[in-house]
């Protein structure tokens, strides 16, 4: 045998070793995604299984009044080296005191961002803590009994702040690079809505389930190969999106007809409006909301940059931005949520006429926003992070110990949202 030849021959055998290795892994990950049974059932909370309204979501919604909701921000979605937390960002932990305050204040739906990560365990099984997830029923159930609606979801696992920089486990960016991180990532994120949707399953249709936060790749909706449509990252998100109804589904109980929010890649309007956004199959009639989340201009709204907002032009924008949303979804009874929305308040100690400004741009921003939102038919959720000091965003309206308005600036602010929708 030429020396050639029995080259040839070890390469070839080599190649069919590692063609037949790869094979085995991706097929025994794959199982992880569709077949696999954890050590122990899944947990289900102990918890009379109330009844559903067997509604649309577009007609429950409309029928129980949800016009504006509040987020609990920077509170279980809080974390620190890795670990979700609840006070670790110098929140209180919530109480009933808070949750009254919010229903009394109008508001008729909460938003619970919850960080997941550092309480759940390892491969393949990713259980969660009971301390954890009994803390978020516990949070759940006060805001049920203020008489909100409430929706739960996995939020800062996902903390992308900038390109190459991964807070959590959920990297899209990984997964768009490398089939065996894809697979990974997606087993976790499946393993935490089998356990979230088991232990919830008895609730009623109150409680809604969202699959994912602002999920990106450090780009803020611009890729980091400087695209606004990157295809790859777009066809996780559907994926994503597919996966987590399949497993909320079929986890059974009330979560066959559970409402479900489904949103965009980094829940931006124009994906959100985009051909390349798919709402997922499901096995439920209509059970579905869209979201996206709304702070545009940026400069204004999330940066607090300039102090005056509130021209025509201004104006014109908010309205030709959700204007779409309604013949795209709520003309074919698909309802849309805005599922964080606001503008940080600015501080100008030194300047009273540029802080007047910016406290009068702020209100009249805020109350646009939530104006026009009632106009096309979206229900908008203000994103309150507690924050009223300091050098960052400054969202806070709520003292989150009372449940009172932090000051009458943030009265005047809650007013303008309830008045602009009721």
């Amino acid at each position: 045998m030429k020396p050639v030849t029995r080259t040839l021959i070890i390469a070839i055998a080599l190649c069919s070793l590692l063609i037949t290795a790869c094979s085995s892994s991706t097929a025994s990950t794959t199982n992880l995604l569709t077949d696999y049974i954890p050590s122990v059932p899944d947990r289900v909370r102990e918890y009379q299984q109330e009844s559903m309204s067997g509604k649309t979501a577009y007609d429950y919604l409309k029928d129980e009044k949800i016009f504006a909701g509040w987020n609990l921000g920077n509170t279980l979605d809080s974390w620190s080296s890795g670990v979700g937390s609840e006070t670790t960002w110098g929140n209180p932990r919530a109480n009933q005191d808070l949750m009254n305050g919010v229903k009394a204040a109008g508001f008729d739906i909460i938003r619970i961002p919850i960080t997941w990560m550092g309480h759940f365990g390892s491969s393949p099984d990713h259980l969660i803590t009971t301390n954890r997830i009994e803390r978020v029923a516990e949070v759940v159930d006060m805001a049920h009994k203020a008489g909100l609606k409430v929706i739960i979801n996995i939020h800062h696992d996902g903390s992308t702040p900038r390109v190459g920089q991964d807070n959590g486990w959920f990297s899209i960016a990984k997964a768009s690079r490398n089939a065996s991180e894809y697979e990974r990532i997606t087993h976790i994120f499946a393993r935490i809505w089998d356990q979230v949707a088991a232990y919830f399953k008895n609730y009623g249709d109150w409680l809604m389930f969202e699959p994912m936060n602002e999920i990106h790749d450090g780009g803020w909706g611009w890729s980091d190969d400087f695209k606004m449509f990157p295809n790859r990252q777009l066809d996780i998100i559907n994926k994503w999106n597919q996966i987590f109804t399949d497993r909320v589904r079929a986890s059974g109980g009330n979560n066959t007809e559970r409402y479900l929010l489904i949103p965009a890649y980094c829940t931006i309007p124009q994906q959100t409006l985009a051909a390349t956004f798919k709402l997922p199959s499901d096995t439920a009639s209509d059970k579905l909301i869209v979201k996206f989340h709304y702070y545009d201009p940026h400069e204004f709204g999330i940066l607090g940059r300039f102090t005056s907002w509130g021209s025509q032009a201004d104006k014109r924008k908010t309205d030709n931005d959700f204007a779409p949303f309604k013949t795209h979804y709520i003309d074919k009874k698909i309802p849309v949520v805005i599922g964080e929305c606001g503008a940080v308040q600015q501080l100008h100690p030194n300047d009273r006429a540029k802080q007047a400004e910016a406290n009068q741009s702020r209100l009249d921003y805020i109350s646009h926003v939530f104006s026009t939102a009632k106009k096309y038919g979206l229900i908008p959720i203000y994103w309150d992070n507690g924050a009223t000091t300091g050098s960052g965003e400054k969202f806070g309206i709520f003292d989150r110990r009372t449940g009172q308005p932090n000051s009458l600036d943030s009265e005047a602010l809650i007013k303008a949202m309830i008045n602009a929708v009721k």
